[in-house]
């Protein structure tokens, strides 16, 4: 009997290897969202308390999934589309308003990590994720035109929390509650003053198709 012990481990492992590698499912869906910004004061203030008065706006994108059997761990992707603006009248200039916009393109690469067992149909996970954020042109209006200052990109970090709800087999609904840091790398100063730390929350929902 024991000369057949290797070989039966050697079938076991190789039939392993194949179920593991056929049961990969692969995720893709699309959605959006709320964008809450957070910091700093200056982006958050309103415009009559010399801030910019972003606040909350809608975000849309595009999230995939890869899923590997036998561990918790899933690797993941995702791209969201920010549109901020804000508008008011400043307290130095009475009677006349002005409006800022900014848009943000954020590239997230991470994983998520399924921490409790619940019943199925559910899948509750935090996620880690690294981000690549290109900050469109800062555009200023006023009654005397419009002015605007150049695109930057900065690397930041996401963490977050969010469950994926099957409605149908191979259709799922995730969710996805995620705090991020927007530039916290590659920081620069700009007449003495240091940039500062933008950061923000998101609420998406996204519906994921499943393919083998």
């Amino acid at each position: 009997m024991k000369k057949f012990t290797p070989l039966f481990i050697v079938v076991s492992l190789v039939f392993i290897y194949s179920t593991a590698i056929n049961a990969q499912l692969f995720n893709i869906g699309v959605g959006g969202g709320l964008t809450q910004v957070m910091g700093p004061e200056h982006y958050t203030n309103e415009v009559s308390d010399n801030g910019i008065g972003f606040s909350t706006e809608y975000n849309f994108g595009a999230l995939a999934k890869l899923g590997l059997p036998l561990i918790p761990i899933t690797p993941r992707g995702y791209i969201l589309y920010h549109q901020l603006s804000g508008e008011g009248e400043p307290s130095t200039q009475s009677g006349s308003s002005v409006e800022y916009s900014q848009s943000i393109l954020t590239i997230g690469l991470g994983a998520q990590y399924q921490f409790i067992p619940v019943p199925a149909g559910f899948d509750p996970y935090i996620a880690l994720d690294i981000l690549y954020n290109n900050f469109g042109e800062f555009k200023t209006t006023t009654s005397l035109g419009d002015t605007t200052s150049p695109s930057v990109s900065r690397f930041g970090v996401g963490v977050g929390l969010g469950t994926a709800i099957t409605i149908i087999p191979m259709i799922n609904l995730d969710i996805l509650l995620s705090y991020q840091w927007l530039n916290l790398t590659g920081k620069e100063e700009v007449a003495g003053v240091s940039e500062e730390t933008v950061s923000a929350i998101t609420l998406d929902a996204f519906i994921m198709f499943s393919f083998l």
